[in-house]
């Protein structure tokens, strides 16, 4: 049994649809799995980008009310 996943509903640009469409194809994948798996390598990689920002800030002396309690700002 798969593990349950959230649902978003992005909209895009036309032109941006069509090149999606065109790399799903080629993929020979389903377009709307394609797109979840594109999304969430963006979503790691802006994650990682956004953790280095908070680490080096919170070293500087900044705390952020959205890691506040957690064990850290890979959380």
């Amino acid at each position: 049994m798969s593990l349950p996943r959230k649902e978003v509903r992005p909209f895009i640009e036309p032109e941006a649809h069509e090149k999606l469409s065109m790399m799903a194809e080629y993929k020979d994948a389903p377009l709307a799995e394609f797109a979840a798996r594109l999304l969430e390598k963006m979503i790691a990689a802006e994650w990682h980008e956004f953790s280095v920002l908070i680490e080096r800030s919170e070293r500087l002396g900044k705390r952020w009310k959205a890691v506040e309690g957690k064990d850290g700002a890979g959380q």
